[in-house]
């Protein structure tokens, strides 16, 4: 029987919303399944005091990047894509961030640590290298297809990954069969709540309840062409409601909100979405990792309206494929399958359904059972600090 709390400290970045969407949802499952039995920290080891303020700045260049210049990015992780790349990677993150990394280790005695970016885990098992033992480490994959070599350390305990594509990627990377288990991408635990009716929850949100209902969002940065993508929606097609989200980006906001809107338009900042996915018929987003595998959760057909190249390209053909998306890469192209769609609702209907069919609503719990296990297996094991820190190895040897 275990004696005391299993803390769990999950490793993130906020190079965009996805990986902490994914981290929260692993965080909110444990707590709800496990609740005074584990104790969970996320954290950020880019946003350390001791870690370069490079990497502060990377993370608003990456979001730039993806957006203003996408080319540039694929070019980076087409290059970068192969186990050599992977392993100078690795070297330079850990004499970038190796300090900060320590000193999360040290303060949060982890008895599992969970990583929802690549290289993260890597780094953990370095950190511990010639240590007696080392905590538990687990990554989750948090994209659908194309996904990039530094994602797999053979020094994981369990790798999650949301489909077979993915794990035959994993095993050519070298892991094993015992290590990689499809799970699917987690989402928040509300996406898997039990709900009034559609027409109650659309009374709450005060949302009309006769018209087909769009859901476009920007995610956390409300980044896109959201006000393209609305007003053409509103100027093109009748019985028709729209809901924008626009995240942190006020002034689209306003603007939108200025506007005078032939059909009903709600506009949203930054605010849960569980509710406005299931309140929606159809949902237009980016294709990013966990805003498509809210949208399957919850069995919502997609309008991709922008998939930058890497992995979301790979998030959007895997959606394509099954049946739940159409892409759609301008206001021409989105109005005329909306228009589809609101006028086929037989069709509307088959990609609803191959959505839900996609969708891994409990993934979350699935991942917060297996960190459970792992962390029993370990319950008897002291808690271990990690060796030297980087800059102590080397004062060692001054």
């Amino acid at each position: 029987m275990l004696m005391r709390v299993v803390r769990i400290l999950i490793l993130t970045t906020d190079a965009g919303s996805g990986h902490r969407s994914a981290a929260q949802a692993i965080e909110a499952a444990l707590l709800h399944t496990y609740r005074h039995g584990v104790q969970v920290a996320i954290a950020n080891p880019l946003h350390e005091p001791s870690s370069p303020s490079l990497f502060r700045h990377a993370e608003a260049f990456y979001l730039s990047t993806m957006h203003h210049a996408p080319e540039r990015y694929d070019r980076a992780h087409t290059l970068t894509d192969a186990a050599a790349y992977a392993i100078l990677l690795r070297h330079a993150m850990r004499l970038a961030i190796g300090d900060a990394l320590h000193r999360l280790l040290v303060r949060h005695a982890p008895d599992v640590v969970i990583s929802v970016y690549p290289l993260f885990t890597a780094l953990v098992a370095d950190a511990y290298r010639g240590a007696r033992g080392r905590p538990g480490l687990v990554t989750v994959v948090t994209d659908l297809g194309h996904v990039h070599h530094t994602w797999f350390s053979p020094m994981d305990d369990l790798c999650i990954v949301p489909n077979a594509q993915v794990r035959t990627r994993a095993l050519s990377c070298g892991l094993s069969p015992q290590q990689v288990h499809i799970v699917g991408i987690p989402v928040h635990p509300r996406f898997a709540a039990q709900r009034s009716s559609l027409e109650v929850v659309r009374r709450n949100l005060g949302w009309r309840t006769d018209r087909v209902t769009v859901l476009i969002s920007g995610g956390g940065a409300g980044v896109g062409p959201l006000a393209e993508l609305a007003i053409a929606a509103d100027q093109a097609c009748s019985d028709l409601q729209i809901a924008v989200i626009t995240g942190r980006n006020s002034d689209l906001a306003a603007r939108l909100r200025a506007r005078d809107w032939k059909n009903p338009t709600h506009i949203y900042g930054f605010v849960p979405l569980a509710d406005m996915m299931y309140a929606a018929d159809i949902v237009a987003t980016k294709a990013g990792g966990l805003s498509v595998s809210e949208a399957l959760a919850v069995g919502r057909p997609l309008l991709i309206y922008g998939a930058a190249p890497g992995q979301e390209a790979g998030n959007l053909e895997y959606v394509v494929r099954r049946g739940a998306a159409q892409y759609t890469p301008d206001a021409r192209h989105f109005v005329a399958a909306l228009q589809r769609w609101i006028d086929r609702p037989e069709a509307r209907q088959a990609a609803a359904d191959a959505a839900r069919a996609a969708g891994r609503p409990l993934a979350a719990f699935e991942i917060a059972d297996m960190v459970w296990g792992l962390a029993m297996s370990r319950a008897a094991a002291p808690r271990l600090a990690p060796r030297l820190s980087f800059s102590e190895w080397l004062s060692s040897w001054r």
